[in-house]
């Protein structure tokens, strides 16, 4: 696959100093060890001491990785170590990754370039939807002190990149190596695994029961081996790890709760669509609302019930934390709730992919703690990629609207930062 990108055609003055300004405040997040998400540089260290675990003895301690305290994938760890045991500097190792992680605004774009059909000169305007990348505090964290995450999420994107291709020119080539992409990502990050299914579903939609279908199963199965392998036959089950709970009477941490999930994450859902909403970049359909609001009740009134995520277990997002910093309870957070469900009712009612990739959402999150982290900048890539939003990027000034938009990610981000000394 060959892309030919005429940089006179995409990049501009405004947008050079744009990606430079983004750029620069990134390496300068690396000089002063930024920690923006709240969590990476704990993390970080956590896992540095497994990687010097893996550098003394890597098969014993790939062999033995539940007994560690982590969730992570051992790909990333074994990948470090490895480096390490070559006598690389760690903070080499550190401003190598950092650049790695770039590739994901790059693949960001091409996504954007695939999907909308707009004039060569509207392309300039996609360098404004990848710089939300450089706001998002997950990203810069992680791409400063190492972590599976990002690098799992590039691979998604590549996957959700080669699945376009597909989309417009029904090459079967597209689809194995959308297969291949996000059994990568899947490796680095499961997480990003359920999103398979979508994939299926759409690859099922367009081939039936063929022996293209037969193929793909079969590719999946194939891919799949090593690590039902590694988890299942070697019981090495890693993931079943409780992370920041410390709760000894719960005795699994997978969906202990569905219904947390299901209040807590459409508020993280409303916390990055609010601004593209509000401009009319992302746009509803009112008609919608009120069969919306009917369906949404019953789906909160029981989840209220049973609801019982802990403050202590930390996480819960952002309307979570406010509800609980300005009242001291949940009293803020139970409205923002309901409006946020009957967003996402009101999005995906009617659109059957929508509503496939938010349950998805919820399937890739099954443990206790539901940590905003896990959603940035995830859902920004999301709502322009595999989505099916009514999304208008012709809106007349829609630079001075993106004004909005980066100052509203930017308090978020400062926020992050200022809450490391508060």
């Amino acid at each position: 696959m060959k892309y030919k990108l005429n940089l006179n055609n995409i990049v501009n003055k405004d947008s050079l100093i744009l990606f430079i300004t983004l750029y620069s405040s990134l390496i300068l997040g690396f000089i002063f060890n930024e920690d923006s998400n709240g969590g990476a540089y704990l993390d970080y260290i956590n896992q540095d001491i497994i990687v010097n675990k893996f550098k003394e003895n890597f098969i014993n301690s790939f062999l033995n990785y539940d007994d560690f305290t982590t969730r992570h994938s051992p790909i990333l760890i074994s990948l470090i170590s490895l480096l390490k045991k070559i006598n690389i500097n760690q903070d080499i190792i550190r401003i190598i990754h950092l650049h790695i992680c770039l590739i994901l605004p790059i693949i960001f774009y091409l996504i954007l370039e695939n999907k909308y059909s707009l004039e060569i000169k509207d392309k300039k305007k996609f360098f404004l939807i990848i710089g939300l990348v450089f706001l998002s505090p997950t990203f810069r964290s992680l791409s400063i002190w190492p972590d599976s995450r990002i690098l799992g999420l590039i691979f998604f994107l590549i996957s959700i990149l080669f699945f376009l291709k597909f989309d417009k020119k029904k090459s079967l080539k597209y689809v194995y190596l959308n297969i291949c992409f996000y059994a990568i990502a899947s490796y680095f990050s499961p997480n990003f695994a359920v999103f398979s299914i979508f994939f299926f579903y759409k690859y099922l939609k367009f081939f039936g029961i063929s022996i293209n279908l037969i193929k793909i199963i079969i590719i999946n199965i194939f891919l799949s081996l090593p690590a039902l392998y590694y988890i299942f036959y070697l019981d090495i089950n890693f993931l079943n790890k409780s992370a920041a709970v410390n709760d000894d009477s719960i005795e699994s941490i997978f969906f202990n709760n569905i219904f947390n999930q299901i209040i807590i994450i459409p508020t993280i859902f409303l916390f990055y669509i609010l601004p593209f909403l509000i401009l009319k970049i992302i746009n509803l359909n009112f008609y919608k609302l009120k069969k919306a609001i009917i369906i949404s009740l019953p789906f909160f009134l029981i989840s209220i019930y049973f609801f019982d995520y802990n403050y202590s277990y930390t996480g819960g997002g952002i309307f979570f934390k406010i509800s609980y910093f300005i009242l001291g309870n949940n009293n803020l957070f139970y409205p923002i709730a309901f409006v946020s469900l009957v967003l996402i009712i009101n999005l995906i009612i009617e659109k059957l992919d929508n509503l496939i990739i938010f349950i998805l959402l919820i399937l890739s999150n099954p443990q206790i703690t539901i940590y905003h982290k896990y959603y940035d900048p995830l859902l920004i890539c999301l709502f322009f990629s595999i989505f099916s939003f009514k999304i208008n990027l012709k809106v007349q000034s829609i630079n001075l609207r993106f004004i909005f938009i980066y100052f509203y990610f930017l308090i978020f981000l400062f926020m992050g930062i200022l809450k490391k000394y508060i």
